[in-house]
This record gives C-alpha cells, structure tokens and sequence, in this order.
C-alpha cells in the first residue's frame, strides 16, 4: 500500500501561537512537505455540542433502563 498524505484531527482548536508551533513541529517529520491550517467555524461547534448532547441522552437513557 502506498500513502501520500495524513490527516490529523486535534483534541481541541489551538490558537495562533499553538499552530505555528505545531505546524513547525510535523514539517520536522521525515517526508512531511506541507502542513496546512483549517480554522475553526462556528459550524464545527454546533456539531461538536450536538454530538455530545446525543451521547449524553444515549448515557442517560442505558442509565434509566435499570
């Protein structure tokens, strides 16, 4: 198999400071030729709320089952 590229999914958004600290960190690796930012949208925090608010209702309904 051959692999021409990785994709990184962060714990949680970093700040500007953080990235380039980060970015200049992976262009370290052996093979890494670019490193690219995603900023942050008001979309991917609806999403992250939403995905915690339906484990939390699937936590609390296994809880009441019992």
């Amino acid at each position: 198999m051959s692999v021409k590229g990785l994709v990184v999914h962060l714990r949680r958004d970093l700040d500007d400071h953080e990235v380039e600290r980060m970015a200049d960190a992976l262009m370290m690796l052996k093979g890494v030729t670019k490193v690219t930012p995603v900023e942050t949208r008001y979309e991917d925090d609806l999403n992250r709320q939403r995905v915690k608010w339906e484990l939390l209702d699937k936590i609390r309904a296994l809880l009441e089952d019992k």
